[in-house]
């Protein structure tokens, strides 16, 4: 991989310009766990060229797995003013807000990633986990239900879906 990344910037020494080089550069490093030299890398070739949405989400994506949340939410945001369409990064919103706690705001972005996406299992998964947050005990389960039907082994529905039925069971006992 570090051989790639050699390559990509002697690429980069003959045109510095060339955004898909350093979106490469970016991916490679997040690859590697690198998340700031990916975040650099990404920001420089957005730079360049803003226009594609993928690259905003890869970026959001990277400011979410290293739990900067604010910067998540701006370059997810970013991607969906570009595509409104793209049903992984309403569902990576999603992820977001419920990190934030924000379930309100999940739940919207989770039914945006579905209207695109009818099968996007981590969208399902994420409106149960939201729903479930909110004591919504009932749309839960038929959420975690339908990420089940998608991927019957995604284990963490199945233990998503355990705790809201013993939740609800608790709840029906008082």
């Amino acid at each position: 991989m570090s051989k790639k990344i050699e390559a990509l910037k002697e690429v980069l020494k003959k045109n510095p310009s060339n955004s898909n080089a350093w979106i490469q550069i970016g991916y490679l490093y997040f690859q590697k766990d690198e998340y700031q030299n990916a975040i650099k890398a990404y920001k420089k070739g957005i730079e360049l060229n803003s226009s594609e949405a993928i690259n905003w989400h890869n970026l959001g994506h990277i400011y979410y797995e290293i739990e900067e949340y604010d910067d998540a939410t701006k370059a997810l945001k970013k991607a969906l003013e570009l595509n409104p369409n793209l049903a992984i990064t309403w569902s990576e919103l999603s992820s977001v807000y419920i990190d934030m706690g924000n379930f309100d705001k999940a739940i919207i972005a989770c039914k945006n990633a579905l209207k695109h996406n009818s099968k996007d299992e981590s969208a399902w998964t994420n409106l149960g986990s939201a729903y479930y947050n909110q004591k919504l005990y009932d749309k839960a389960i038929e959420a975690l239900s339908k990420a089940l039907e998608i991927i019957p082994h995604l284990e963490f529905a199945q233990k998503l879906l355990k705790l809201v039925k013993k939740a609800k069971n608790e709840e029906l006992k008082k």
